[in-house]
């Protein structure tokens, strides 16, 4: 989807191939033309090497991807609620991602760092601050695993929303 972010993403990953990394790109490509277009950018941006556009992936997979990233960027230009963010918090990532809708509300500020939407030069500095300095994002990894650690299971958050629907249930006439 173009709000996303991903074509900001591909303009910042093209800024820093001085240095070692890969990426992959995962979702449903829920706008063909959109997707076409990300494809497009990928290849003349140079970067079919380096970056994978994965499509949409069963959830091992996914947890595979998540087991083994450094770090987990998403250049969105709104987020309500980024359930990824939480994810990636789970699996103790850090994060970049730009400063927008909720995003500041659910990135912990140790956790990540956000950058203005539509800049891929921001994106490409926080990209290259923390691929380049291994301290600085075990410092983020770790707080980001602390509050992925008190975030609520998918248990608890069901116990509360069946509580809540249960109190205002209407009474019986």
């Amino acid at each position: 989807m173009p709000r996303k972010g991903h074509d900001v993403l591909l303009k910042a990953l093209a800024r820093i191939t001085d240095l070692d990394w890969q990426a992959k790109i995962v979702g449903a490509p829920l706008d063909a033309n959109h997707a076409q277009e990300l494809t497009d950018l990928r290849l003349s941006l140079g970067l079919g090497d380096r970056v994978t556009l994965t499509g949409q992936i069963d959830d091992a997979k996914l947890g595979a991807l998540f087991g083994s990233a450094t770090l987990f960027a998403l250049a969105t230009r709104f987020e309500g609620y980024g359930i990824v963010f939480d994810e990636a918090l789970v699996h103790g990532l850090p994060i970049i991602s730009c400063n927008v809708g909720a995003v500041p509300d659910t990135v912990p500020s140790g956790a990540g760092v956000l950058v203005p939407p539509d800049a891929p030069e921001a994106f490409a500095d926080a990209l290259r601050r923390l691929l380049s300095d291994p301290e600085n994002r075990k410092t983020l990894a770790i707080a980001a695993q602390t509050a992925g650690h008190a975030l609520p299971s998918w248990r608890d958050t069901a116990a509360a929303a069946a509580a809540a629907l249960t109190a205002t249930k209407a009474p019986a006439s």
